[in-house]
């Protein structure tokens, strides 16, 4: 008997780890757990032709399960799009020989978006259910001219074809799954998952001074002053309150990982003078997705502040949810799904965009005593709503679903 597959495809990281990396691979455990055999395909941030992906070593944790691609989505990738497209085709017909591949999941597209119809095209005649994981609906305003008409006609496409072909969708928010929602086809809301079982058994020791902490990429780096608004993440924002609490006598300390204190001031000429006299603000540059996660553990709490727009409304920050799964509160503004997962006042205490109300707020969260603060973290870290074994049911049902007309499932 054939074993029964899933195949991830889209524009993710394995080897790199990007944040759609670990969506996708939590969503693969997950995917596991229900008895599936779990293929990617992927591409590679650092590549930009198949010689070199072909130099690469083979990746021990995804041996015989990863067909890695360089990443073509430039205008001189527009050449290599046909190439692309048959090494995916040759993979899906190599594995459909040994196996009974149920689902294909796209996440995003792989490179160039045109390949969806050949891989929609293959689903059906190959008796596939086609599924759509949607986690952003991005905005390309900080773009060069001409790469964000490129990118907003790649994603159009991208979404037109996801709307005629897809068998069902999978959606990080209530926001994309109104935008995918049609009579008739399932849908089902998965946050990102979170599976990192050393940081959730270890144990921590509390601060005593309260210490916060943004884990980010906040801004384009461009060498030059930045138009902030409409950036996912308003750092600026948080900035601008942690230096007015300072300035009051307020103890605390603010670590920043993603970003250089040279490159926000750059970025940010305002706060220079500030941040250069602060002693509170400390500004860490670029740390592995293990140090970040264990910097964020060893915080009171994880703070940051977004603007709604498309993007923000319709995204669910990873960092919420690793926040909350090691133990961490969010300080954060109401944005999204964000505060449906969690509990005000303890796990989640809200920013209200007021600067004087919020800098009252903050301050205090600082006058909380250590055991306090404990305590929280503590309870946070048992509740594990962002735990893979707590949707391995929710996917059960779902898939369940596929082909079938049924409302969305909601959890």
């Amino acid at each position: 008997m054939s074993r029964k597959a899933v195949v991830y495809i889209g524009e993710f990281d394995l080897r790199n780890e990007n944040v759609q990396a670990h969506l996708v691979k939590n969503n693969g455990k997950l995917l596991k757990q229900l008895g599936y055999e779990v293929f990617f395909i992927g591409t590679n941030r650092n590549c930009s032709e198949f010689s070199e992906v072909e130099k690469l070593e083979e990746l021990p944790a995804y041996k015989n399960h990863f067909l890695e691609l360089p990443h073509t989505l430039t205008m001189s990738g527009l050449m290599k799009e046909s190439l692309v497209e048959k090494k995916i085709i040759d993979y899906l017909n190599d594995l459909e020989a040994n196996h009974n591949v149920e689902f294909v999941i796209t996440y995003q597209a792989p490179t160039y978006a045109k390949a969806l119809k050949r891989i929609a095209d293959w689903c059906k005649n190959h008796n596939t259910a086609y599924i759509v994981n949607c986690a952003d609906l991005p905005v390309f305003d900080s773009q060069m001219f001409l790469r964000r008409i490129v990118m907003n006609i790649n994603w159009n496409y991208m979404h037109r074809i996801n709307k005629k072909y897809a068998d069902g969708v999978i959606s990080v928010s209530r926001y994309i799954d109104n935008f995918y929602k049609k009579d008739g086809r399932p849908s089902v809301i998965i946050p990102p998952l979170f599976d990192e079982p050393n940081l959730i058994e270890s144990s921590v020791e509390t601060n005593e001074v309260p210490t916060f902490l943004y884990a980010g990429t906040p801004f384009v780096i461009t060498g030059q002053e930045v138009n902030t608004k409409g950036m996912k993440d308003r750092l600026d924002k948080i900035v601008d309150l942690m230096i007015s609490l300072e300035s009051i006598g307020t103890q605390f300390y603010f670590h920043i990982v993603g970003i250089t204190l040279e490159d926000y001031s750059i970025c940010v000429p305002k706060h220079r003078e500030a941040l250069k006299n602060s002693k509170c603000i400390i500004f860490h540059g670029r740390k592995s997705h293990k140090e970040t996660l264990e910097m964020l553990q060893q915080a009171d709490f994880m703070i940051n502040y977004r603007d709604s727009n498309l993007m923000t409304e319709a995204g669910m920050s990873t960092k919420v949810v690793e926040s909350i799964s090691v133990g961490t509160p969010v300080v954060m503004n109401d944005i999204g799904d964000t505060f449906l997962y969690l509990e005000e006042g303890t796990s989640g205490i809200k920013l209200t965009g007021k600067k004087s109300v919020d800098i009252e707020g903050i301050a205090a969260l600082c006058k909380l005593p250590m055991e306090q603060r404990e305590k929280i973290k503590r309870d946070i870290k048992s509740n594990k709503i962002f735990s893979i074994e707590k949707y391995v049911p929710v996917m059960k049902a779902f898939l369940g679903t596929i082909g079938k007309d049924v409302a969305t499932l909601e959890y």
